[in-house]
């Protein structure tokens, strides 16, 4: 049996506003630390931040790089982790079964976003396997349209260096994240979108993620 997710409440755990000044000082540490287009989240109200997978690294990075709390999606097997399962609880993740259509992990996403939250959605599902961008799957644009908010589209690079597969320490290397424009459903009539209007809205998402990933790219080879 998994605990209830965390409810809604109107303070944040100091331990997680902690985090968001820990990560990055110790991530400038590493390398460096960059964000880019703070100002597309919105400051107040719901929104899905969408972000490429590649580390386990990724909701941390993204959480600290926000300019408010949000909450995530992380597979059920980690809150049965003793200690860990209790900690990300207390950092806002919630668990869901990815062996099923998980109703009450979507539920609670959607009510989260209702109740003015950011939610991380991660639209490549898991993590990509050697770094490159893979093919989104519509479970971002599905909750977002049905909770009636924007799809805040989000692109990492470097986590993977810095927490490769297997990893139990942090390496060398810089890491970036950048938020792109809002894509709403305002042309849209209704809140349940067919097949063919998620996967629309998902290639807006993918294609906004690919175009900042290269402007990362491009910034690391300016570096150089």
């Amino acid at each position: 049996m998994h605990k209830a997710p965390e409810p809604i409440r109107s303070w944040t755990w100091p331990h997680y506003q902690a985090l968001h000044v820990f990560l990055p000082g110790l991530l400038r540490l590493l390398g460096g630390w960059r964000v880019v287009g703070r100002d597309n989240v919105p400051e107040t109200g719901g929104a899905a931040i969408a972000p490429n997978h590649v580390s386990y690294l990724d909701p941390p990075a993204v959480g600290s790089a926000l300019p408010r709390r949000a909450y995530s999606f992380a597979k059920k097997e980690l809150f049965e982790i003793p200690i860990f399962g209790w900690i990300i609880r207390k950092c806002y993740a919630f668990p869901v079964d990815r062996e099923i259509s998980d109703i009450a992990a979507f539920r609670h996403a959607i009510r989260l976003l209702q109740a003015g939250e950011l939610l991380l959605v991660f639209p490549e599902g898991g993590r990509s396997a050697d770094g490159k961008l893979e093919e989104g799957k519509v479970g971002a644009a599905l909750i977002a349209s049905r909770a009636g908010v924007p799809i805040i589209p989000c692109a990492l690079s470097g986590t993977d260096q810095v927490l490769p597969r297997g990893a139990w320490y942090l390496h060398r290397g810089i890491v970036q994240v950048s938020f792109g424009e809002p894509i709403t459903f305002d042309k849209f009539e209704s809140r349940r979108l067919h097949k063919e209007q998620l996967q629309e809205v998902t290639h807006q998402v993918m294609t906004s993620i690919a175009r900042m990933r290269q402007e990362q790219e491009e910034f690391l080879n300016a570096q150089a």
